[in-house]
């Protein structure tokens, strides 16, 4: 449970540094949006590999193996993350005013993503091997 705990702690310094790439590019340097977004999301990402790797499951494993084994599980967990937003945002009822169908159907997208990224992460790119 530490470890689900500490992963998205991680999480929230992972999206900090999103934010910040995507509007230095973007706002700041005028750079295309979809590039912007792009960049900011692999730093958010390689902050990701790095501070899981050193600080939440502590591993040894052969970086070049492992760093491999994190862009295949990043790159699933994100297509899950986009199937149930895909199949949730026109089929969900809205909550109010504040909280459309699109809005819902992105949290439990997001939802799917943390709990399937972390089982992956840990169970396959991050466990003890000898």
């Amino acid at each position: 449970m530490w470890n689900f705990i500490k992963y998205n702690l991680i999480g929230v310094v992972n999206t900090f540094i999103t934010l910040v790439v995507v509007w230095i590019l973007y706002e700041l340097l005028h750079w295309n949006l979809e590039l912007s977004n792009f960049l900011g999301f692999v730093a958010g990402g390689v902050n990701s590999y790095v501070m899981n790797r050193r600080l939440n499951f502590k591993s040894n494993n052969k970086k070049r193996t492992e760093i491999v084994r994190f862009a295949v599980v990043f790159l699933c967990a994100y297509a899950v993350n986009l199937f149930v937003l895909e199949s949730l945002k026109e089929s969900l009822p809205s909550a109010g005013e504040f909280l459309s169908a699109g809005y819902l159907a992105n949290i439990l997208a997001n939802v799917a993503y943390v709990v399937v990224s972390f089982a992956l992460y840990r169970y396959f790119v991050f466990r003890k091997r000898n």
